[in-house]
This record gives structure tokens, C-alpha cells and sequence, in this order.
């Protein structure tokens, strides 16, 4: 039950990271197009907290699969 949970947890936080390298792009693209006042600073900042996130999910991923390495090393 437990791998089925983490699996879950994972699936989640990589299904939420796809999502993010969208919308990272999609701010890359908008600053990449030109700069129009107000937008690009807008895209520039969305960018650095698309780029946070992804961060923080990829270390939360990174902790959930030490987690479950750490179980079956227990199981053993």
C-alpha cells in the first residue's frame, strides 16, 4: 500500500512539473518575442517563480524516492 501511495505522490508531482515546463516556456516565449512594457517584466517574473516551483517539486521528488529507497533497504 505504501509503494502505491508514492507512486501516486510521484505521479502528481511529475504530472505538475510538465505543467510548469509549459508555462516556463510559454514565458520564455512571450520575453523571446520583444519587449513590451508592463508584459516582459510581468513573463520575466513569472519565469523565475515557474522555475522555483519546478525546483521545489524536483526536490520533493528527489526526497520521495530516497523515502522509498530507505523502505526497501528496511524490507531487506
Amino acid at each position: 500500500m505504501g509503494d502505491h501511495m508514492a507512486d501516486n505522490e510521484l505521479e502528481i508531482l511529475t504530472n505538475a512539473r510538465g505543467v510548469l515546463l509549459e508555462l516556463r516556456r510559454n514565458f520564455a516565449k512571450t520575453i523571446a518575442a520583444g519587449y513590451k512594457s508592463g508584459e516582459t517584466e510581468t513573463a520575466i517574473k513569472s519565469l523565475i517563480e515557474a522555475q522555483h516551483a519546478i525546483d521545489v517539486i524536483d526536490h520533493a521528488a528527489d526526497e520521495l524516492e530516497d523515502a522509498e529507497e530507505e523502505e526497501e533497504d528496511d524490507e531487506e
